[in-house]
Order: structure tokens, then C-alpha cells, then sequence
């Protein structure tokens, strides 16, 4: 993969100063990249008729949101990191993804929105739309007082007759290496298969020694895919935590990563390529809803978002 040298920071949504500006520094220091800050302002409701009132409170808006910004520019330069501002309005997920495209960033860092407090849901609408559209890896950082980052995971799904999911693995793999590295932090990898209609099999004529060994089989296939992948991208097993489980990738991904007290979660989130009307993939849209930890979110290669750019 390619150095982290061109971040964009995106400034909204609900974050603790000092752990933000510390994740950023980290990551930008060590690779010696460059930090544009943005900040959107939502269009305001009723907006094509806009009184001398609301005007007024736009323009207040704005120059808190300029305010904090100018903050977070002062810590991260007082940390050796090379900072430049930019502010507009408009739909947030749009004007970030057009901006990440636009400057050509390498990693896209936002503070997620965590809306929903009651159900524990941590990415609001923001988020899952730019999990979904933008073309560059976004990393949404959980609200929180940690500067640090002691456990990152890694979920890939490994498929070889698919090359799409290989390439997606590979690009997935490699981040996490790089951030891990970065940090100095352990990595974990999570892979979960399964024997696909062993339940229907079992509920057949087929013995149970039958379906036994098919599923022994699945296994020592899915095992050497990992093994393979794992070698492929440079990560030796005993440096790294694997967890391989059969089972449902959206219930055991987020309970490995939740149990674990994972700080940030790297998962490929789109599961098609080369077209605007792609989606995210179902396991990663139900694993993103059920997460408590930070997610590095990664697109395969040739990806386009539906978002018009100009």
C-alpha cells in the first residue's frame, strides 16, 4: 500500500479534543504526512427562505465551527504536523467525499457522530453514508478520552475464486499492518467460515460422519486460505493473534471485537467494484451497526462512488 502522506480531518461531530489531536499526531508524525481540516456546515432547514434571523445564526455557526478549528490546527502544529483549513456547506457526506477525491487523500480521519446513545449504535447517518460512498479509506474515531491505540483487529473474508474479495483482503491485511506498525500496536486477525447449507444437510439423509467431514474439509480450506493470505501480505502468524471460527461473520465479528476491547476495527465495506450503483456489503453494514470501537473502513481498488463531483 501506499504512505499515509495526505490526510483530510474532518473537525464535526462529537469527539474529545485531546484524543483526536493525539490519534491524528500519531499517525501523522510517524508518516510524515500533511493534515487538511474541514469543516461542513449543514444546509440549513427551509433554506430558500431564509430570514435575517437565521442568516445571523448561520454566520454564528460558522464562526464556531472556524473557532475549533483554528484550535485543532494550533494543537496538531504544536505537535509537528503541517495543517491547512478549509470550511463549507452543504450535505456533509457529500462535501467530504467530494473533497476526498478532489485532493486526492489518503486516509479520510472523522470523529463519528455516535447519535444514538440509548441503542448504543455509535456511527450515525454521516457515517454509514460515507462507509457506503466515499471512494478513500475512512477511518471514523470513536468519542473518547484514550490518546492511544493498544489493540487493532483485522476481519477479512477470503474467497480465491473471487478475485475482487482477494484483492479487497489484501488491501484490508496491508492497512492493518501499516497502522499497527505505525502505533506499535498488536494486530489481531479475525476470519470466519462456514460450511455453506450444512443446516439443510443435517436436516437430510446425509450422515452426520458425511457432513462431519465436509465441514473438516471447509475448514482446512478456509485455514489454508488464511494461511496463505497471511503470507502473502508479509504478516508472520506468530506475530499476529488469529482468531478463526465457524460460524455467522455478523455475530462473531463484533463479539470478537467487542470482547476483546478492540480499539480499532479494519474491515472492507463495499462488495462491488467499477460502478456507481454499488453497496456495502451486508456482513460489514450489520458488523459497523453493532460495533463499539473505532473502524478503518478500506474500498477496493477502482472504486466510484455515485457522488457528483462537481
Amino acid at each position: 500500500m501506499n504512505e499515509i502522506r495526505n490526510i483530510l480531518l474532518v473537525v464535526d461531530g462529537k469527539y474529545n479534543t485531546a484524543a483526536l489531536v493525539g490519534e491524528v499526531t500519531t499517525v501523522a508524525t510517524d508518516a510524515g504526512s500533511q493534515v487538511t481540516l474541514l469543516s461542513v456546515l449543514d444546509t440549513p432547514p427551509g433554506h430558500h427562505t431564509l430570514t435575517a434571523e437565521s442568516v445571523d445564526l448561520h454566520q454564528w455557526v460558522e464562526e464556531d465551527h472556524l473557532k475549533q478549528m483554528k484550535e485543532i490546527a494550533a494543537k496538531l502544529t504544536q505537535g509537528g504536523v503541517q495543517v491547512t483549513m478549509k470550511q463549507c456547506s452543504g450535505k456533509p457526506y457529500q462535501e467530504i467525499i467530494r473533497e476526498a477525491v478532489r485532493g486526492d487523500y489518503d486516509l479520510i480521519i472523522k470523529p463519528s457522530e455516535y447519535e444514538s446513545r440509548v441503542k448504543n449504535i455509535l456511527f450515525g447517518g454521516t457515517d454509514m453514508q460515507l462507509f457506503r460512498m466515499c471512494p478513500k479509506p475512512i477511518w471514523a474515531f470513536k468519542p473518547t478520552s484514550n490518546t492511544e491505540l493498544r489493540k487493532i483487529m483485522v476481519a477479512v473474508d477470503l474467497l480465491t475464486d473471487d478475485p475482487e474479495k482477494t484483492a479487497l483482503a489484501d488491501r484490508v491485511l496491508q492497512w492493518g499492518k501499516h497502522v499497527s506498525g505505525l502505533v506499535g500496536a498488536p494486530l489481531d486477525v479475525v476470519n470466519i467460515w462456514d460450511l455453506y447449507g450444512e443446516t439443510t444437510l443435517r436436516g437430510r439423509s446425509v450422515s452426520a460422519y458425511t457432513v462431519d467431514r465436509l465441514a473438516q474439509k471447509e475448514e482446512q480450506k478456509h485455514r489454508q486460505w488464511l494461511d496463505d493470505a497471511l503470507a502473502k501480505n508479509g504478516l508472520v502468524q506468530e506475530e499476529v493473534r488469529i482468531h478463526f471460527h465457524k460460524g455467522d461473520a455478523e455475530k462473531l465479528i463484533p463479539d470478537i471485537a467487542n470482547t476483546m476491547e478492540t480499539d480499532l476495527l479494519v474491515i472492507g465495506t463495499v462488495g462491488r467494484t467499477g460502478i456507481p450503483g454499488f453497496f456495502i456489503g451486508n456482513t460489514a453494514d450489520s458488523v459497523l451497526r453493532q460495533i463499539s470501537c473505532s473502524v478503518l473502513a478500506i474500498k477496493p481498488e477502482g472504486f466510484l462512488t455515485p457522488v457528483k463531483l462537481d
